[in-house]
């Protein structure tokens, strides 16, 4: 009988245990939603076929946000755009978009130099150009997004698809889609413990979530 009974008692902590190892429970928003869906998107039915590479400048953002802070986005954005597989990603330094513009940075929204176009196709051999706007940027928690994009054809010059919302980790949906993209991408997730809040305390991590949201977005090929 005390040997059936510590049988019992042993099953109970074992169960408890390995309960308590899981990383989400079954219910949380991060798995069940409601998810933040994009909506104040437009583009072609379809890329075109020709489209491989896409010339993707470094991010416009507001006067108050450090260089360092723009770039770590950058970086972030670009590692999602690749992610999709619509077209290999090339970077364009504010360096050398300094050289070909006279300009550090370019919004999706202001006038062009009349030659832009054919200097970035030469330079970077892309078939199109990405350029993104930061509408909104509060880097401390609650954390929040805003990205402005546009996607341009460099041979003919049309616009492809174009981008405008606003991502605010004080919306449930925000944060729940925010940790649901930690959860399917981070090695970490893969731990005992849930860390998928901290994409809602580190803007690079968010940064790279609002990429993925931005970017699933794309017409397909």
């Amino acid at each position: 009988m005390i040997w059936k009974l510590s049988g019992v008692i042993a099953a109970v902590v074992s169960t408890a245990i390995f309960s308590g190892c899981e990383t989400t429970p079954r219910t949380d928003a991060a798995r069940t939603g409601p998810f933040f869906t994009p909506t104040n998107v437009r583009g072609v039915d379809r890329l075109p076929a020709t489209l491989r590479r896409v010339a993707m400048l470094p991010t416009a953002g507001l006067s108050s946000i450090p260089e360092e802070s723009l770039t770590r986005l950058d970086q972030a954005l670009m590692a999602e755009l690749n992610r999709t597989a619509r077209a290999e990603a090339v970077p364009v330094s504010r360096d050398v978009l300094a050289r070909l513009s006279n300009s550090r940075q370019l919004e999706s929204t202001e006038a062009l130099p009349h030659d832009l176009l054919s200097k970035l196709k030469t330079y970077t051999q892309a078939d199109a150009v990405l350029f993104t706007d930061i509408t909104t940027y509060s880097p401390y928690p609650p954390l929040a997004l805003g990205l402005r994009a546009r996607l341009v054809d460099l041979a003919t010059g049309e616009t492809l698809w174009a981008f405008d919302n606003l991502f605010d980790a004080t919306h449930p949906a925000v944060a729940n889609a925010a940790r649901r993209h930690y959860l399917n991408t981070s090695p970490a997730a893969s731990g005992s413990a849930d860390l998928s809040s901290t994409v809602l305390q580190n803007p690079t991590r968010f940064g790279a979530y609002v990429g993925s949201a931005m970017f699933s977005t794309l017409p397909p090929r």
